[in-house]
């Protein structure tokens, strides 16, 4: 078995997301030829671009099965699919279509990838970090071998915690001239800072933080990398993790709203004191300094 990831927006997926009664779906293209990447019951996994102006790189955010393909009108693809087309409505379908390729309004033909069991990801993925190769070149799709869709699936699926095992940095976390000094003691910070700085459970904090505010800034000055220091910040912020391992549990899972994105020099102070301060707790000296 193998598999197929497939490039489309983030509107689209998100309308899809929130329909639950949806059997099959249409994965709508300008290509009217034959689709024969994958077979019946084949995993179809999608990766969203990213918004205008947003740089970095894109992430899979849910997979489906691949059914048929289908030839249809605008027409056609909007009478047998209707809300399973990710529009609300026929006149959005039809200036969508319109807009995107040039269709003959309501007679312009479509390729249709018609996919069941549609899913959503758990956890955003990035295909660099599990060793899976798309240039961002690839403006459709490409199809993907059987252990890569695995993995794909794997991590789409996984828990933040599992995110943070297979990640794991543990040997490659330094210490500061403050660091000797927290309740926990080394080992404690060691396990704290792992959760930090694991880059897999940042660029999740950093996906949810986008979709809500659409770039990123820190959340206790507001300072913002990219408008202050140009394309050599794009994308750069530090993560802090709000809850101290020595509070947390053996079985206690991490979430992402743990995830606090702060400015370097926030960073330090949240760390500076014992117990360490927590977000309003900096902002409220950073407010009335």
């Amino acid at each position: 078995m193998k598999g197929y990831i497939g490039v489309t927006t983030r509107e689209w997926i998100t309308y899809l997301t929130d329909k639950k009664d949806i059997k099959e779906v249409n994965f709508w293209r300008k290509n009217t030829d034959n689709f024969n990447v994958l077979t019946n019951g084949e995993p179809f996994f999608f990766l969203v671009k990213n918004e205008k102006g947003v740089k970095g790189e894109r992430s899979v955010l849910g997979m489906a099965t691949f059914e048929r393909f289908e030839k249809l009108t605008v027409n056609e693809a909007w009478d047998k699919y209707n809300n399973a087309n990710g529009v609300e409505d026929r006149e959005s379908f039809v200036t969508r279509m319109d807009a995107m390729f040039n269709t003959d309004k309501y007679t312009g033909e479509i390729g249709c990838i018609i996919l069941s069991n549609f899913q959503a990801f758990n956890n955003p993925v990035y295909l660099s970090g599990i060793g899976v190769e798309f240039k961002n070149s690839v403006v459709s799709g490409k199809g993907i071998k059987e252990n890569e869709a695995n993995l794909i699936s794997e991590y789409g699926f996984s828990t933040v915690d599992d995110v943070i095992r297979k990640f794991h940095e543990i040997d490659r976390i330094g210490f500061t001239e403050d660091d000797h000094g927290f309740p926990e003691g080394k080992v404690k910070l060691k396990q704290h800072l792992v959760r930090e700085r694991n880059p897999e459970v940042i660029k999740l904090a950093k996906e949810l933080f986008l979709q809500q505010h659409g770039k990123l800034f820190c959340e206790v000055c507001g300072f913002d990398f990219k408008e202050n220091y140009g394309d050599i910040g794009e994308g750069y912020i530090e993560g802090h993790h709000t809850k101290p391992i020595s509070e947390m549990g053996e079985t206690e899972q991490t979430m992402v709203e743990d995830i606090a994105l702060v400015c370097s020099n926030c960073h330090r102070m949240l760390h500076r004191r014992r117990p360490w301060l927590s977000i309003n707790q900096l902002k409220g000296l950073y407010l009335n300094k």
